[in-house]
C-alpha cells in the first residue's frame, strides 16, 4: 500500500509537470499571435521578474556566492518567461493535480489537497530560483540540465512545425518561437513544478504521519 501511495504521488507530480508545460506552450503561442495585445502583460512579467532578482540581490548582500548566483539570474535567466510560466503551473496544480490525486485513490480531504497545492506553487518558484542559481557552484551539472531542457524544447517545436500541414501558420509560429523564446526556462519550470509537488506531498506525509508509524 505504501509503495502504491508513493507511485500515486509520482504520477500526480508528473501529470502536473506535463500539463503545466503544455499550457506554457499555449502561452507561448498566444504571446506570439497576440503580441501587441499582450504587451502590457509581458511588461508586467518583465518588471515582476526584475523585482524578484532585485529582492534576492538585497537579501544576499555581502555574500560572495550569493552575489554570484544573483548575477547569474540577472544576466542569463529570462525571468520574464519564468513569471509567465506561473499561471500554467497554478492551473496545472489546481485543475489537474487535485482531481488526479483523488481519482488515483488519494485519502486526503479536499481542504488538505488545496493546501498542498497552494504551498507547492510558491515552492516551485523558490526551487526554480535555487536551480537557476545552481550554475554558480556546479556549472557542468547545470550545463547538462540546460542541454536536456533545450532538447525537450526543440523537440516540442519540431513537433509543432511538423503539424504545419494540418495547423495553419504552425511553421511560422515555430520560427518565431525559435528566435524569441528561451524555451529551456519553460522546461525547467515544468520540472520544478513536478519536483516541488512531490517534495511538498512528501513533507506533508512526514509531518502528519502518526508517531506510532515510526515505532514499527
Amino acid at each position: 500500500m505504501a509503495a502504491l501511495a508513493w507511485l500515486r504521488r509520482v504520477v500526480v507530480s508528473f501529470g502536473i509537470g506535463t500539463t503545466s508545460y503544455i499550457i506554457m506552450l499555449g502561452i507561448m503561442v498566444l504571446s506570439v499571435v497576440y503580441d501587441k495585445e499582450l504587451e502590457p502583460v509581458i511588461t508586467w512579467a518583465f518588471n515582476a521578474g526584475r523585482g524578484i532578482v532585485d529582492g534576492f540581490d538585497k537579501l544576499v548582500s555581502g555574500s560572495h556566492w550569493g552575489q554570484v548566483a544573483v548575477n547569474h539570474l540577472r544576466e542569463r535567466v529570462n525571468m520574464t518567461h519564468v513569471i509567465l510560466s506561473l499561471p500554467a503551473i497554478m492551473i496545472a496544480v489546481l485543475l489537474v493535480g487535485i482531481p488526479l490525486n483523488k481519482v488515483l485513490g488519494g485519502t486526503r480531504t479536499a481542504l488538505q489537497r488545496i493546501g498542498i497545492a497552494l504551498i507547492s506553487i510558491p515552492s516551485t518558484v523558490v526551487l526554480a530560483v535555487v536551480l537557476f542559481s545552481f550554475n554558480a557552484l556546479y556549472p557542468d551539472a547545470y550545463a547538462s540540465l540546460l542541454r536536456f531542457a533545450d532538447w525537450v524544447w526543440q523537440g516540442s517545436l519540431n513537433a509543432l512545425s511538423a503539424s504545419g500541414d494540418t495547423i495553419p501558420g504552425a511553421r511560422k509560429l515555430t520560427n518565431a518561437a525559435r528566435q524569441g523564446f528561451s524555451g529551456h526556462h519553460y522546461v525547467i519550470m515544468a520540472l520544478c513544478s513536478m519536483l516541488a509537488s512531490f517534495i511538498v506531498n512528501a513533507l506533508f506525509v512526514a509531518l502528519t504521519r502518526p508517531k506510532e508509524y515510526y515505532r514499527h
